[in-house]
């Protein structure tokens, strides 16, 4: 019988849904020693990021499981291609998003944030 790699993939799911992972640790082990070295994405890719270590902990797991992004990449990369930009940007917030857009404008408009808080944000982008 030829490779199939649906059957590898269903025989896979079916390991990792053991006790075990197929490297005999304890999967319970395998996601706390992934949350340590990845900040929890090892364990949960989807993780929603808010804070700057998270952007960091993202951007090491992104470059670790797929050569395909290379190691240092910048802060709003890593958000914009897992769920991208808003106000509440961790890279934002920080002053160092590359890609401002439209989010002074909309920091401008909102009733919900300090004044002294829009204003030190308006300042990071404007140079004021």
């Amino acid at each position: 019988m030829s490779w199939n790699p649906k059957v590898e993939l269903v025989k896979k799911a079916a390991e990792i849904a053991k006790d075990k992972h197929p490297s005999g640790f304890n999967k319970a082990q395998l996601i706390e020693s992934s949350k340590e070295v990845y900040g929890g994405f090892g364990a949960n890719p989807l993780k929603r990021i808010q804070t700057m270590e998270d952007v960091n902990n993202m951007g090491n797991y992104m470059a670790k499981i797929d050569g395909g992004y290379p190691v240092g990449m910048s802060g709003c990369y890593v958000v914009g291609l897992n769920g991208g930009c808003g106000l509440e940007c961790p890279v934002f917030l920080e002053g160092e998003c590359e890609e401002v857009g439209d989010l002074v404008g909309d920091l401008k408009e909102r009733d919900d944030i300090d004044e002294d808080e829009k204003a030190k944000l308006i300042s990071l982008y404007n140079g004021d």
